[in-house]
C-alpha cells in the first residue's frame, strides 16, 4: 500500500459532505436501554439537559435518525498520535458506505462529528486528553468561560459516542493491563470502560507490550465479548499482539465475517446488555512484524523505561519512542496500515449492523422480556411505546389516515349581564362563563367527521395521547363514538414522565365568536417516532393522508414522506397561523418539497391567516426563489392577471392580495382551498395539460389563465369562489368548524369526488357543526345520502378525479391546433428575421473617441488649479447620448438614435389600428416548428403562442433589426431648442459664467425602463431574505456565468440594483450597461437590458440612488453630472454649484447617501486641508460643507447608513466623524501606521448609533495594508453627552496580503464579507470574514481569472460578488453559506 503525503486537513477535506454541528435536539429517537448504568443518561426524563451540552453534527444526526451506518473515530489519534497527517480515515469510512464521526470537546463542549477545521482547531490549540474521568472538568470549566479543547481516549469516545446512539467504532489498539499491574494497579480505564458501555470496539488488540493475558482476564471479569477476526484461519486463534498477528495466548472467541459481528452487536441490544464488545482485527498480513522480533524488541524497551523510572503516564509514550527507533519506524508504518484496517472493518460491521436491524424483527421472546424484566433493549427501528391499542402488523387497510392531534377540549363561552352590548368578555378580571368539556383536536374532528360521513370505518386517526386521566377519557370517547384506536400511541408514565395529554381551551364571547385559545399541544413536538409512522401508513395503504400543523417540522416532512412512499395523496390542514409556516420552514437537514407535478402536498386548506403567513414563510426560506417553482409559475402565463382576479373573487380580495398569494404557493400544493367565513371557500387548482376542462365551455369562466409556453404538465390554473351556502344566525359553537369542511371534503375525495364538486356539500357540513355543541355535528350522516343520490356531487368514473394520472385523462383530451402560416406572413418574417446583425458589434463603430493622449487621464492628484475645461458643458445632452434596449443593432453601420417607445398597449379602443385582427387572439403559432421563429422565444422550451403575442414579439423583433425611420423620429421626438454659439464659443474649450447662465440645455431623454423593472416575466421581485452565516478560512464560492458585454476599457463603477438583480456598469470608454443577473437566461445569460454611450465623457463613477433604485447619477473627469431618471427616461445635467464653482473642477469623485437626500463631493481644491461639498439630489443645490485639515487633500469618505453623517478619510491618515445635524465633526482620530491613505469604506450592522449604525471601518493605504477597526470599541466611556473617541486606536486586524497600494475596499451588504483589492498588480484581490476578521485561505487561487481589479460589488442579497478589471470584463461568482 502507498501512502500519500499530504496534510491532515487536505485529507479530511476531500470528504464531499461533513454536515455542521448540530444541538442534540433528536438523541430521543435512538433510545438507550433502562440499564441502571450508563443508559441512564439518555432517558426522555433528563434528556433536556444533554440538549445543551452534547452537540452533534447534522450529519451523524441525520444518519442516525434514518439507520444509516455510522463508525465513531477518537480524536487524540489526530491531537497526540504520532501516525503523521495522511491517516484518512474518514475517506475510508466513506468510501465503504459509512458516515464518520470524529468525537472529541471543542471549547467545552463535547460534539460528535467534529469538522475538519474544528479538529485543526484542536491540534492547535494545545488539546488535553480526555478519559471518562476529564469528561465533566472540561466541560464545567467550558460553562464558566474557560473553554479547554480536549481530544478524547478509546475510554473517552465511547462514552459521547455511546450518548449520541453510535454502536460501532474503530480505533487502533486497546490499551491494557501494564506488565507488573498486578502490583502498580495500572490498568487502563479503556478496560472498565468496555465493561459499563455498550459499544463494539474493532481494535488490533491491545498494545503489544503490556500483559496481553491479564488484559483478557480483566476483560472477561468485566463481562466484555471478545472476540477475533479469523481472516480465512481454521481453528482456534491468537488474539493479536497489536504489531504481530500472533501473541501466543488464544482468543477466547472467533467470528468469521462482518455479518457474525453484526448479528452480536444486535443480539447485545436486544438483550439489553449493558457491557461492550471487543472484536479484534489483526493487522494485515504483509505489514505485520514478526512475533520473536517484535518481543525481543518489546523486552529491550520495558527493561528501559524500567531503568529510567518512565512509569505511569510517562511509560507508554516512551516505550512506542524506543520501539519506533529500534524498528527503525516500521512499527509507525504497521501502526497506520492496523488503524486503517480497523476502520475499514469497522464501516463494513456497521454496514451489516444497519441492513440486519432493518430486516430482523424482534423476536417474541425478546417482547416478553421487556416486559417483565424491566430492560429496555436499544431498537433501531422505532421507539417502543408501553401502551398501544393495537399492534401496527395486524391493521387493516383504511380510505383514509389522519395524522393530527386529539385533545380535551374546553370551551367557554361569556354568559356576563352585559354580554347583549358587551359581546366579549372583560380583560384583566374573571367573567362569567358557560364551560364546556368535549374531545376535540383537529386531527380527531377531521378523522371523525370524514367517518359520519362516510358511515365507514376505513377512517383511522393517528395520534398520540399521555396516560393520564384525560388520555384514558379520550381513548373511551372515541371507542364510544366507533372510531378505531388502533393507531393511537399512549406513552407510559414510567418511560414517560412528561407527557401529558394534549388540552386546547376556547374562549368565545358573547355571539360563540372565538375570542382566544389556548393550546398545550408540546407532546407532538417533543416525541417523534418516524418509523412507527412509515409502518403505520404502509400497512393502511391509505388513499389519502391528512397531516395537520400540530407536528414538529421535521415531523410533518416525516409524514409526508411515508405518505408519498406508500402512494397515498396527502392534505395539509394548517391548524392555525403559527403552525400554519411549518410546512415551509428552514429545510436544512430535511428534504425538499416537491413541486407540481410531483407534489409532496397535493391538497391545503388555509383560511386567510393561514394563508399569509404560509406565504410569509415560503419567502422567508426563499422556496419562492426555487427554479423547479419558477418554471411552473411563467407557465401559468399571469401577467396583467389583476383584472381576472377581482372578476374570479372581488376587489377587496385581490387588495388583500389572497388570489396572489395562493398563485405562488400553487407548484407545491397544486390544489388550495381557502376558507373565507362569510365569504365563501376560494378553490385554486393547477389544470393539467390534457385536462378537459380547459376545453368544455362550462368551464371556461373559472379559467383564470391557460398555459401557452409549451410546457409539458401545466395546462393552466383553475378558480372558484362558491359564496357560503347558508347564512347561520343560531350559532351554537365554532369550535371544529375548519375540521370539519376539511373532513368532510376528504370523505368526498377518497370516494372518487372532484373538489370543484364537494366544496358545497363541505360547508353544508360545517353549518351543521355550527349548530352544534359539538366539535363536530353528530348529524353529518345525513351528507352521505347527499353524495349518494346527487350525481353531480361525485364522478362516475376515476377518470374524472382531480387526481388522476395522466394516462387516464389523455384519452379525453384534443390537441390545440397550429394554424399554418400564409405566403404574406412567411415574407414579412423573412424580411423582419433576416438581419442578425448585433448592436454590440456596431456600438463603436463610428463613435468619436477620446484622442490617445487623453483615453487614459492623469490622476486626479495632478489636475491643476487653472485646467480650462472641455467645452462639453455647452454640448446638448441629446447630442451626447446614445441608446440601445438590448438585442441586435442595424446592419448598415449607421448610428443609433434616440427612439420614444411605443405605448402599443395603451391605445383606446377608437383608435385601433385596421391591420390589427380580433381573431388573431384565438390563433395559434409554433414557434419551434420554423428556424427563423425560435429567436422569438422568452425560453428555449416555449413553443405555442397566440396571433396577438405573436405580432407583437414581430414588431419588436423588427424594432430590433432596423433603425427608426427620419418621418417616424420626427414625428416621436419632442423638439430640442438649440442656442446659437458664437466661432469663439466653439472654438475655445473654456466656458465663462455669463455662457453657462444663459445656456438652454436640451432635454436629453433614455428610453424608459419601466418595462423591464416591472416586468415580472423578466425580473423576480425581491424575497425575504434570510441571512445566511458564512464559515471563517474556507469560503463555499463558485464561478458563474461571466456578464457578456465586454466595455471597451477600464471597467470603473459597478453597482446592483438595491430592489432588482441589475447591474449597473461603467467605463472609461464612455459606455454603461445594465445587465439582467440571470445566469440561466436563454440563449445569453445575465443578458444586456440597456446601454448608453455618452460621448466623450468616460465615466468615472454611476450609482444608483437609494432606497428605490429609480435613478442613476453619473460622472467623469468634467465640470458636470447626469442624473438618469429610469422610469421616465430623462437625463438631467448639473454642470456648477452656485457659490462653489471653482471648488469644483470635477464631479467623479461623488457618492449618495443611503437615504437618498444627499450627495457627498470631493472638491478639486486642497486650501485648508480638502473639503468635502453636500447638496440636496432633488434640488442639486449647496446645503453644507465638511472640511478636514489633512496634509494631501481628502483620500474618501462614506455615508453613514442612517445617512445623518459622513466619516471622512484624509491621505495623513486622519478620519473625522461629521455629523449632518452640527454641521461639524464630533470626533477626529488616526490610522494607527498611516502610510499614505487611499481608501476606505464602512460595513456591517449593530455599531453604535451616534456613528450612523455601521460596526466596521475599513482603511486601505500605499503600502497595501488594509486596518479593520470595531467602532464600538472606538468609543471611549463618558459620563457628560459629549462623543469621546480613542485618538489613536489599535485595529481590530491587520491585514497584509496585498503588496501595492489598496484601491478598492468593499463590504457585502449583510456585513459578513470585506473584499480589498489594488488595481496595481494583477489578480490581488482577496476576502476577510468577519466578525472573525480572517482571510480566506482557499479563494481566489492561482486560477482564478481576475485580472487587475478595478472595482467590486457584492449582491443585494451578499449572495453574488462582481469583479471588474482593466480590460473591460465583469464576472461573477455565487457565495454559498
Amino acid at each position: 500500500m502507498t501512502l500519500t503525503r499530504r496534510p491532515w486537513l487536505l485529507a479530511r477535506s476531500c470528504c464531499t459532505h461533513i454536515g455542521e454541528r448540530f444541538l442534540l435536539t433528536h438523541i430521543y429517537q435512538r433510545p438507550f436501554s433502562n440499564s441502571k448504568k450508563l443508559s441512564r443518561v439518555p432517558t426522555p426524563s433528563n434528556l433536556a439537559a444533554l440538549k445543551g451540552i452534547l452537540r452533534v453534527s447534522e450529519e451523524v444526526t441525520d444518519a442516525l435518525a434514518t439507520n444509516k451506518p455510522v463508525v465513531a473515530l477518537e480524536s487524540t489519534i489526530y491531537t497526540h498520535g504520532a501516525l503523521g497527517n495522511d491517516l484518512d480515515l474518514e475517506g475510508i469510512v466513506r468510501r465503504n458506505g459509512g458516515v464518520p464521526a470524529v468525537v472529541g470537546v471543542l471549547g467545552g463542549i463535547p460534539t460528535v462529528g467534529l469538522l475538519p477545521e474544528e479538529v485543526a482547531r484542536m491540534v492547535e490549540g494545545s488539546p488535553k486528553k480526555v478519559s471518562r474521568r476529564d469528561i465533566a472538568y472540561l466541560v464545567g470549566m467550558g460553562m464558566t468561560g474557560n473553554k479547554i479543547h480536549g481530544g478524547t481516549t478509546i475510554a473517552g469516545t465511547m462514552i459521547l459516542a455511546r450518548l449520541a446512539g453510535i454502536r460501532v467504532f474503530g480505533t487502533g489498539g486497546l490499551g491494557g493491563v501494564h506488565r507488573g499491574g498486578h502490583e502498580s494497579f495500572d490498568i487502563s480505564a479503556d478496560l472498565t470502560e468496555l465493561g459499563r458501555t455498550r459499544m463494539a470496539v474493532i481494535s488490533s488488540g491491545c498494545k503489544g507490550f503490556l500483559d496481553i493475558p491479564r488484559t483478557l482476564e480483566y476483560l472477561e471479569t468485566q463481562g466484555v465479548l471478545v472476540s477475533t477476526f479469523t481472516d480465512g484461519r481454521a481453528g482456534p486463534v491468537d488474539f493479536p499482539a497489536f504489531w504481530a498477528r500472533d501473541s501466543g495466548v488464544k482468543s477466547p472467541s472467533a467470528v468469521h465475517d462482518e455479518e457474525q459481528a453484526a448479528a452480536m452487536i444486535l443480539a447485545q441490544e436486544r438483550l439489553g446488555i449493558e457491557s461492550g464488545l471487543l472484536f479484534a482485527n489483526p493487522i494485515p498480513e504483509e505489514f505485520s512484524i514478526a512475533q520473536g522480533e517484535m518481543n525481543a524488541v518489546i523486552e529491550q524497551a520495558v527493561d528501559e523505561s524500567t531503568q529510567q523510572g518512565a512509569l505511569g503516564s510517562a511509560n507508554t509514550p516512551f516505550i512506542l519512542k524506543r520501539i519506533r527507533e529500534l524498528t527503525d519506524s516500521r512499527s509507525v508504518l504497521a501502526n497506520k496500515i492496523l488503524v486503517q484496517a480497523n476502520v475499514e472493518r469497522a464501516t463494513k460491521i456497521a454496514v451489516a449492523l444497519s441492513q440486519l436491524a432493518a430486516t430482523k424483527p424482534v423476536p417474541s421472546n425478546i417482547k416478553s422480556v421487556k416486559q417483565h424484566s424491566g430492560f429496555q433493549p436499544f431498537e433501531s427501528q422505532s421507539v417502543s411505546m408501553d401502551k398501544t391499542q393495537i399492534e401496527t402488523e395486524g391493521t387493516s387497510q383504511a380510505d383514509i389516515l389522519v395524522a393530527g392531534s386529539v385533545a380535551i377540549d374546553l370551551s367557554c363561552d361569556y354568559v356576563g349581564r352585559d354580554a347583549l352590548k358587551h359581546r366579549a368578555p372583560h380583560l384583566h378580571t374573571s367573567n362569567p362563563a358557560c364551560i364546556g368539556q368535549s374531545i376535540g383536536g383537529v386531527g380527531r374532528n377531521v378523522a371523525l367527521a370524514a367517518q359520519r360521513v362516510m358511515q365507514s370505518s376505513k377512517v383511522r386517526l393517528c395520534s398520540i395521547i399521555g396516560d393520564d386521566l384525560a388520555g384514558s377519557t379520550i381513548l373511551s370517547s372515541m371507542q364510544g363514538s366507533g372510531m378505531d384506536t388502533s393507531c393511537i400511541k399512549q406513552l407510559s408514565r414510567e418511560r414517560y414522565p412528561t407527557s401529558r395529554t394534549a388540552q386546547y381551551v376556547a374562549v368565545n364571547d358573547a355571539n360563540k365568536n372565538l375570542v382566544l385559545g389556548m393550546a398545550d399541544m408540546g407532546l407532538f413536538t417533543a416525541h417523534s417516532f418516524p418509523e412507527h409512522w412509515n409502518s403505520m401508513v404502509k400497512a393502511s395503504k391509505p388513499k389519502w393522508l391528512v397531516v395537520d400543523g400540530n407536528w414538529a417540522d421535521h415531523d410533518i416532512r416525516a409524514w409526508i414522506r411515508a405518505g408519498k412512499e406508500n402512494h397515498a395523496h396527502v392534505a395539509f390542514e394548517p391548524v392555525s397561523k403559527e403552525k400554519s409556516t411549518r410546512l415551509f420552514c428552514d429545510e436544512k437537514g430535511l428534504e425538499s418539497l416537491g413541486v407540481f407535478p410531483e407534489p409532496s402536498v397535493d391538497l391545503a386548506t388555509p383560511n386567510q391567516y393561514e394563508l399569509a403567513a404560509m406565504h410569509a414563510a415560503a419567502q422567508r426560506y426563499e422556496y419562492l426563489e426555487d427554479p423547479r417553482w419558477w418554471g411552473i409559475v411563467d407557465a401559468f402565463g399571469m401577467r396583467g392577471a389583476r383584472d381576472r382576479f377581482i372578476r374570479l373573487t372581488s376587489a377587496s380580495m385581490t387588495d388583500a392580495g389572497i388570489p396572489q398569494q395562493v398563485i405562488q404557493l400553487l407548484p407545491y400544493i397544486p390544489t388550495i382551498i381557502t376558507k373565507m367565513g362569510s365569504n365563501g371557500a376560494l378553490l385554486t387548482t393547477i389544470l393539467g395539460k390534457d385536462d378537459p376542462r380547459l376545453l368544455e365551455p362550462a368551464y371556461d369562466r373559472f379559467i383564470l389563465s391557460r398555459s401557452f409556453n409549451n410546457h409539458p404538465e401545466v395546462g393552466g390554473v383553475y378558480m372558484r369562489l362558491f359564496p357560503v351556502v347558508e347564512q347561520i344566525e343560531d350559532v351554537v359553537s365554532v369550535n371544529g368548524v375548519g375540521d370539519t369542511f376539511l373532513g368532510v371534503l376528504i370523505a368526498g375525495l377518497a370516494q372518487g369526488g372532484k373538489a370543484e364538486n364537494i366544496v358545497n356539500l363541505a360547508q353544508k357540513g360545517a353549518t351543521l357543526t355550527l349548530r352544534s355543541a359539538q366539535s363536530v355535528s353528530e348529524d353529518l350522516g345525513i351528507l352521505r345520502n347527499t353524495m349518494e343520490d346527487d350525481d353531480p356531487m361525485l364522478s362516475s368514473s376515476q377518470d374524472e378525479s382531480d387526481f388522476a394520472s395522466d394516462e387516464e385523462t389523455a384519452s379525453q383530451t384534443r390537441k390545440a391546433k397550429t394554424f399554418e402560416k400564409d405566403s404574406d406572413e412567411e415574407e414579412l418574417e423573412r424580411f423582419v428575421l433576416g438581419d442578425t446583425a448585433n448592436f454590440r458589434e456596431n456600438l463603436f463603430r463610428d463613435d468619436s473617441r477620446v484622442n490617445n493622449a487623453d483615453a487614459r487621464f492623469r490622476d486626479l492628484d495632478d489636475i491643476e488649479e487653472n485646467e480650462p475645461g472641455t467645452g462639453l458643458e455647452d454640448v446638448d445632452d441629446a447630442d451626447l447620448f446614445t441608446f440601445d434596449i438590448g438585442g441586435a443593432g442595424p446592419s448598415d453601420g449607421k448610428e443609433l438614435v434616440v427612439a420614444s417607445v411605443a405605448k402599443t398597449h395603451e391605445i383606446a379602443e377608437k383608435d385601433i389600428p385596421a391591420w390589427e385582427d380580433s381573431d388573431d387572439e384565438r390563433l395559434t403559432i409554433s414557434l419551434m416548428d420554423a428556424t427563423q421563429l425560435r429567436k422569438l422565444r422568452i425560453s428555449e422550451a416555449e413553443d405555442v403562442v397566440n396571433g396577438t403575442e405573436y405580432t407583437r414579439r414581430l414588431r419588436q423583433q423588427y424594432l430590433r433589426l432596423n433603425s427608426f425611420p427620419a418621418w417616424a423620429r420626427e414625428a416621436e421626438e419632442r423638439p430640442t431648442k438649440r442656442r446659437r454659439r458664437s466661432s469663439a464659443a466653439a472654438s475655445d474649450s473654456d466656458v465663462s459664467d455669463d455662457e453657462v447662465n444663459n445656456e438652454e440645455d436640451g432635454e436629453a431623454s433614455a428610453l424608459p425602463l419601466d418595462k423591464f423593472l416591472r416586468d415580472a416575466s423578466t425580473l423576480n421581485n425581491p424575497k425575504v431574505q434570510r441571512t445566511k452565516r458564512l464559515r471563517p478560512e474556507v469560503i463555499d464560492i463558485q464561478r458563474s456565468r461571466d456578464i457578456p458585454d465586454t466595455h471597451k476599457d477600464e471597467v470603473t463603477s459597478l453597482a446592483f440594483h438595491p430592489e432588482y438583480p441589475v447591474l449597473l456598469s461603467s467605463s472609461t470608454s464612455s459606455v454603461m450597461h445594465l445587465h439582467h443577473i440571470n445566469p440561466t437566461a436563454h440563449p445569453t445569460p445575465n443578458p444586456l437590458l440597456t446601454s448608453v454611450q455618452v460621448k466623450q465623457v468616460p465615466v468615472r463613477r454611476a450609482e444608483f440612488l437609494y432606497p428605490t433604485g429609480d435613478k442613476i447619477f453619473f460622472a467623469g473627469r468634467r465640470r458636470y453630472i447626469h442624473s438618469w431618471d429610469l422610469p421616465t427616461g430623462t437625463i438631467q445635467k448639473t454642470n456648477k454649484i452656485q457659490g462653489h464653482r471653482l471648488e469644483q473642477k470635477t464631479w467623479e469623485r461623488f457618492k449618495l447617501s443611503p437615504c437618498g437626500q444627499y450627495l457627498g463631493l470631493i472638491a478639486s481644491t486642497r486650501k485648508g486641508g480638502g473639503i468635502i461639498n453636500i447638496l440636496n439630489v432633488n434640488t442639486m443645490q449647496w446645503i453644507a460643507a465638511a472640511r478636514i485639515d489633512s496634509r494631501g487633500g481628502i483620500a474618501d469618505f462614506s455615508w453613514w447608513s442612517n445617512s445623518h453623517g459622513l466619516t471622512i478619510l484624509g491621505r495623513g491618515g486622519q478620519v473625522g466623524e461629521w455629523s449632518m445635524a452640527s454641521r461639524r465633526f464630533l470626533a477626529i482620530w488616526n490610522d494607527e501606521g498611516s502610510n499614505g491613505a487611499t481608501v476606505m469604506a464602512l460595513g456591517g450592522g449593530n455599531g453604535p448609533v451616534l456613528l450612523g449604525g455601521h460596526r466596521w471601518i475599513a482603511i486601505g493605504s500605499n503600502s497595501g495594508v488594509t486596518n479593520i477597526y470595531d467602532r464600538q470599541a472606538l468609543i471611549l466611556p463618558s459620563s457628560d453627552e459629549e462623543l469621546n473617541i480613542k485618538e489613536r486606536p489599535e485595529p481590530a486586524r491587520s491585514f497584509m496580503q496585498l503588496t501595492t497600494p489598496v484601491t478598492v475596499l468593499t463590504f457585502s451588504p449583510d456585513g459578513q464579507l470585506l473584499a480589498f483589492a489594488s488595481k496595481h498588480k494583477k489578480d490581488a484581490l482577496r476576502l476577510a470574514h468577519l466578525p472573525s476578521c480572517t482571510v480566506y485561505r482557499n479563494w481566489p487561487t492561482e486560477q482564478t481569472p481576475l485580472g487587475r481589479i478595478s472595482d467590486v460589488a457584492f449582491g443585494r442579497k451578499s449572495d453574488l460578488l462582481a469583479v471588474g478589471n482593466d480590460s473591460g470584463k465583469i464576472r461573477l461568482w455565487e457565495i454559498r453559506s
